[in-house]
């Protein structure tokens, strides 16, 4: 049991570098709820694997093996494949960032992208993660894929990211109503801030939604051309056929 909780901690860890980038000891420490003595025993046993690094100034940071380990993931996953040709399209079509996620516990996963303008300023990139309550590829799986929106209702008022981040049980209720009515999700800024998206449900052949298919660029560039980018994204997930 110590080696299991030992694998766990340095999976928090891992999530955390993943997540918020190098971080300090302590800072490591405090996001991950141990003694900071501990998070020194993982980051030494990580970097004794080539699995994290310790920069300069002191902070840890993921290694560059990384990398070969997402490439090999993603190249033994069959159940996406051709996804990226089909994300390419649709930044070709449209000149925003295209984005597969699917549903896990506490939110929407990216799996893959295709970089389109304004990629610097997105929150959601592949291995990053939103919650259910906030932009358009968590927001369309809230409406489409849960079997239990009201189990995520139930704990509103909810986190906000933004000013404009749906937060409470009415907001939430009306916008999943309001997404299965038009078919898709809209987000208006409410990730971050000058920032919308859009996204629809990717379904198999027996109709369970499996994922979402999005994409997200400069709020009014978004609104402007939302029934022209819905068309693009519609196209687009008639060419996904997940395994």
């Amino acid at each position: 049991m110590a080696t299991i909780k030992v694998l766990a901690n340095a999976r928090q860890l891992v999530d955390a570098l993943a997540e918020h980038g190098p971080l300090s000891p302590a800072e490591a420490a405090e996001l991950i709820r141990v003694p900071r003595p501990s998070v020194y025993r993982l980051a030494g046993a990580l970097e004794a694997v080539d699995l994290v690094e310790t920069l300069p100034d002191a902070r840890i940071a993921l290694s560059r093996r990384w990398l070969h380990l997402a490439d090999a993931a993603r190249s033994a996953t069959t159940e996406w494949a051709g996804v990226d040709a089909v994300l390419d399209g649709i930044v070709d079509a449209t000149g925003q960032t295209a984005f597969l996620s699917v549903p896990r516990a506490n939110g929407a996963v990216c799996v893959a992208w295709s970089p389109g303008r304004g990629v610097g300023v997105l929150l959601l990139k592949p291995g990053r993660s939103l919650p259910y309550h906030a932009g358009a590829a968590g927001r369309v799986l809230l409406a489409f894929q849960q079997p239990d929106p009201e189990a995520l209702i139930a704990d509103a008022p909810l986190p906000a990211l933004t000013p404009r981040t749906l937060v409470d049980a009415d907001a939430l209720r009306a916008d999943i109503a309001a997404t299965r009515k038009r078919g898709y999700s809209v987000s208006d800024e409410d990730v971050t801030v000058g920032i919308g998206a859009l996204g629809v449900p990717v379904r198999d052949a027996r109709g369970a939604v499996r994922a979402s298919l999005s994409l997200s660029g400069f709020a009014e560039a978004i609104r402007e051309a939302e029934e022209e980018y819905v068309g693009v994204l519609r196209d687009a997930v008639t060419r996904i056929s997940p395994a």
